[in-house]
This record gives C-alpha cells, structure tokens and sequence, in this order.
C-alpha cells in the first residue's frame, strides 16, 4: 500500500484475505470473472473521461457514454468512479498488469481536470452549482453520491494499484469537501443530506486513515446523516419503507468511523443496522 496509514483496522476474530493472495481456479466463477474481464477492456478510456474534459473546458472528442452517463444526466460521472474501482480490484485478484495500466490511465486523466478545473480541488463531470441547488434543497440528483462514487475508485487505486497520485487527487478533492462542508451550519448540512448521498461519510474517514489530517475526520463525523443515525443510536427500527441502497454505505461510514475513533456510538448504530437488516428486513 501505497502513503501512510495513520489507523489500521482493528485486530478480530476474523480477516479476510487480501484479494491479491487468493486466485480462482477453473469453473463458473473464474468463467464469469473473465467474462467481466473482456467487459472492462473493452470501454474506452476517453468516453469515461469525456464529461470530465468538457467542464473543465479541455478538448474532448469522444462519443460520450448514455443512460445516466449521457452528457444531461445528473449522475453523470459516478460510472467513471465505478470503472476505476473494477479495474483495480481486477488487478489485484488477477495481477494482470493492462488493468492497472487502465486505472493509472483514468487517475492521470482526472487529475489532469481537477487541475484545470482551478485551485479548489472540485473534480466532478457536473458543475458545482449542483451543490448550490443541493444547499437551497432544490431539486438535484445526488450530486454527493456520484462523488462518492469517485472517490472510491480513487481509494481503490491508491491501495490496490498503488497509485499514489490517485491520493493525491482525493486529497485535494476531499479539501473540497471540507471547505464546502465547513460553510454550512449543522441543521444545513443534515438537510443537504436528506438527498442521497452514497457514503461520502465513508470517503472523508478513509482519507483521514490514509493521510491523518484531521479535518477529514471532522468532515466525516458531520457527513453522518442523522436522520437514520440517531434512530439507530437508540435502538429504534425506524428502517421500513427507506431505499435500502441509500442506507448501506452510509453504515459502512458508521463502521469505518467506529474503526479509526473506537467511538461506541458508531459501533451502536452499525451492529444494529446489521441486526434489523439481517433479521427482520431480509427476505427472498
């Protein structure tokens, strides 16, 4: 790994292995994964980079990807972070080098638009007024989710590619953060994060194990949605009828944060997310 870590995660009971030390022998899943493998070589780096190069006004020629990737989609970009994040974890389970080449293409690409998108460290295929909408709760589609979305494939290829300039870009993205963050107050914060958010909470504290600069830290203490947080602190299931997908990453935050501060809050509200979810919310 790549940088310092300022917290490890703690010793338990059980580990997984690390990707890199475990390789899949003949038969369905190793079919599958090389199915999955074709897939990924075969997008085009310059279409996952192309709404980053247009709102940094660098030249892109490019046939821009469609669905939620299309140049209008308010989610545009979040697939870019996905691809980096599959391809790192592609290498690391199968050590084929054109995948890491891959991932170090996409980071170089990236940080080449956080550059000219100016000193702020903002990197995004969307412009930053989605977060002005987002503060005045107007109507937005997730503008910290597709971040988030971003800033794990960049974690990822930091730790499984060992790309350090991809730390570096989430680093000054996740100053970003701070200083966006750092202006609201807590009441207009919380609301913020009433719309979907991923794990942003997640991302700030990862950044904080892997660098140790505090303001991360605080920033993923306050990117904790309370609204779902507090509940859980207390041991109310207030879970039915909330989007499932919304409320995961914001545990695995929870759980990361229970990690690096040994906080019993965070643990609280992660063990019993874990025992609704698992006992009383989960059905085939």
């Amino acid at each position: 790994l790549a940088g310092t870590v300022c917290a490890e995660r703690p010793a338990g009971r059980a580990q997984p292995f690390a990707l890199q030390d475990v390789r899949l022998l003949d038969g369905p899943f190793k079919t599958a994964m090389e199915r999955d493998a074709g897939y990924l070589l075969a997008l085009d780096p310059d279409r996952l980079l192309h709404n980053f190069r247009i709102q940094a006004g660098l030249p892109s020629q490019a046939e821009p990807l469609g669905n939620w990737e299309r140049p209008v989609s308010e989610l545009r970009g979040h697939f870019t972070g996905h691809y980096l994040s599959a391809c790192a974890l592609m290498y690391a389970a199968t050590g084929d080098v054109r995948f890491k080449e891959r991932a170090d293409l996409l980071v170089r690409g990236l940080a080449q638009c956080q550059a000219a998108l100016g000193p702020s460290g903002y990197l995004s295929a969307f412009p930053e007024t989605f977060f002005d909408t987002l503060e005045k709760r107007g109507k937005v589609w997730a503008p910290y989710y597709t971040l988030h979305k971003l800033f794990a494939g960049l974690l990822d290829a930091h730790a499984l590619c060992g790309n350090r300039q991809a730390l570096e870009v989430a680093a000054r993205f996740g100053d970003w953060v701070v200083a966006r963050t750092s202006r609201l107050s807590d009441d207009q914060l919380q609301k913020a994060l009433d719309t979907e958010h991923g794990g942003i909470n997640e991302s700030m504290a990862e950044l904080y194990a892997r660098t140790g600069k505090e303001p991360y830290l605080q920033a993923a203490r306050r990117l904790c949605h309370e609204k779902v947080f507090g509940p859980l602190a207390a041991r109310e299931d207030k879970l039915p009828g909330l989007h499932a997908n919304t409320q995961f990453p914001k545990i695995i935050g929870a759980a990361r944060l229970y990690e690096l501060t040994g906080e019993a809050r965070y643990r609280e509200v992660a063990e019993f997310f874990w025992d609704r979810v698992a006992n009383h919310h989960s059905y085939a």
